[in-house]
């Protein structure tokens, strides 16, 4: 009888099948979490990119322009008038530890093209803490601008790819600027306006990207075959009736 209860008290004192399968299974689900925390953070910290490649050409032209105005608001003359021209080639593209740093040669409003441009770098933080008015946006660039207004003073506002800004000019004349970016986070519009919502200055480029890519050009030419076909067959139908 002692060697029975001995036995029995052993048993009672070891866990179960069940009790090691549940100790297993929480022991995974913390390593899992664990690991799931750790990654989020590293795509919190790096889910920003650069939306374009190196040898990217670009050029913005000033579509509207009003010289009194600019001269009203700003207190100087333009150097530029309506049609002028600027044009960016993108150099070079690295992603450093805080920051996207970004190469590239720029002509300015009536350069000669044929002759090399100025280099310029400019730098991206990652942190949208850190924005300070970059020419390009990071990308997804509605997160991203998104992120970045969270973080600046009130007269910042995002709406979609646009981003906003309310200012007062060098002679105290208040304006309106804002910027527009495609999917690439490339500037395709950025218009300045007095307080009366009258365009200052508007400059816009002259590049547009296809929506849906190459395979939307495809289809859609697919289709303009498909129904010129049909039309054909139409009238050959109607024709031998």
């Amino acid at each position: 009888m002692i060697k029975l209860k001995t036995c029995e008290s052993v048993y009672h004192r070891m866990p179960s099948k069940n009790t090691k399968f549940l100790i297993i299974f929480l022991l995974g689900i913390i390593v899992i979490s664990l690991n799931l925390n750790v990654k989020a953070q590293d795509d919190e910290e790096q889910q920003f990119e650069v939306g374009f490649d190196v040898g990217t050409e670009l050029i913005w032209e000033v579509t509207e322009l009003d010289a009194s105005s600019f001269r009203f608001i700003f207190g100087f003359e333009p150097n530029f008038e309506k049609g002028d021209q600027i044009r960016i080639i993108i150099r070079n593209v690295v992603k450093q530890s805080v920051a996207w740093s970004i190469k590239y040669e720029f002509w300015d409003y009536k350069t000669d093209w044929g002759v090399p441009g100025e280099e310029f770098t400019t730098n991206i933080f990652l942190n949208p803490e850190n924005y300070g008015d970059y020419l390009f946006s990071l990308t997804p660039v509605e997160d991203y601008l998104a992120a970045v207004v969270e973080n600046l003073p009130s007269e910042y506002s995002a709406v979609g790819s646009t981003i906003i800004k309310r200012g007062i000019s060098d002679v105290g004349k208040d304006y309106r600027w804002d910027k527009e970016y495609d999917v690439r986070g490339i500037p395709v519009v950025e218009t300045y306006y007095n307080e009366f919502n009258e365009i200052i200055v508007r400059v816009e480029g002259t590049f547009r990207i296809i929506p849906f890519g190459l395979y939307f050009i495809g289809f859609m030419i697919a289709g303009i075959i498909g129904s010129i076909v049909l039309i054909l067959r139409r009238k050959r139908f109607t024709i031998k009736n």
